[in-house]
C-alpha cells in the first residue's frame, strides 16, 4: 500500500512538471521585445531568441520547423544581427550586396534620426544550393562608432509564409 502512494506522488510530480515544461517552451516561441540598451527589436511570434550567451550575434531568433529534401539542415527562417566596430558602414554595406546573387531592392537614407544612417536591402542568394531570400537593415551609429547588421534569411519556398515576420523585425529593429 506504502508503495501505492509512492507511486501515485511521483506520477503526480511528472505530470506537473511536464505540463511546466510544455508551458515554458510554448511561451518561448510568443511574441516579444528584446529591448537593450544599445538596440530594440520585436521578435514574433513562430520564433524563439536562444538565450546564448557564446553567441557571435547580439540577437539571434530562429524558427522551429527546418526546410525539406536539400534544406533539411536549414531553419525555415533566421534572424541575427552582429555588431560591427572594426568596418565602415560603407564596408558593410558593400559586403552585404556582394554576399548576394541577385539584389531585388535597395533603399539608402543618409539623414536618418539620431545621427545615424541606414541601409535596407533585399537579396536572393544560394546556400549549399538552397535558394534563400535575405533581408538587411544595417544601421550606423555615430554616436557609438558602431554598425548594425540585422539580416533576416528565410527559404525561398516559404517567403510568403513568413513576409510579415520579416517585415516586423525590419521596422521594429532600431539602434538607440
Amino acid at each position: 500500500m506504502e508503495i501505492f502512494f509512492v507511486g501515485v506522488i511521483v506520477v503526480a510530480l511528472m505530470v506537473y512538471v511536464s505540463t511546466r515544461i510544455k508551458k515554458s517552451a510554448a511561451q518561448a516561441y510568443e511574441p516579444e521585445t528584446i529591448d537593450t540598451k544599445d538596440f530594440i527589436i520585436n521578435k514574433p511570434a513562430g520564433f524563439i531568441n536562444p538565450i546564448n550567451d557564446d553567441s557571435a550575434f547580439a540577437f539571434e531568433a530562429y524558427t522551429k520547423d527546418f526546410g525539406t529534401d536539400e534544406a533539411k539542415d536549414f531553419r525555415q527562417a533566421r534572424a541575427k544581427l552582429r555588431v560591427i566596430s572594426a568596418l565602415s558602414f560603407d564596408a558593410v554595406c558593400k559586403h552585404a550586396k556582394q554576399s548576394a546573387d541577385v539584389i531585388k531592392s535597395k533603399n539608402f537614407s543618409e539623414n536618418a534620426s539620431q545621427g545615424q544612417r541606414i541601409f535596407l536591402l533585399e537579396t536572393e542568394g544560394s546556400e549549399n544550393d538552397v535558394p534563400i531570400f535575405s533581408s538587411w537593415k544595417i544601421v550606423e551609429s555615430r554616436e557609438q562608432r558602431k554598425t548594425y547588421e540585422l539580416q533576416i534569411s528565410v527559404l525561398q519556398e516559404h517567403r510568403i509564409k513568413f513576409a510579415d515576420e520579416i517585415a516586423e523585425m525590419i521596422e521594429s529593429f532600431a539602434v538607440k
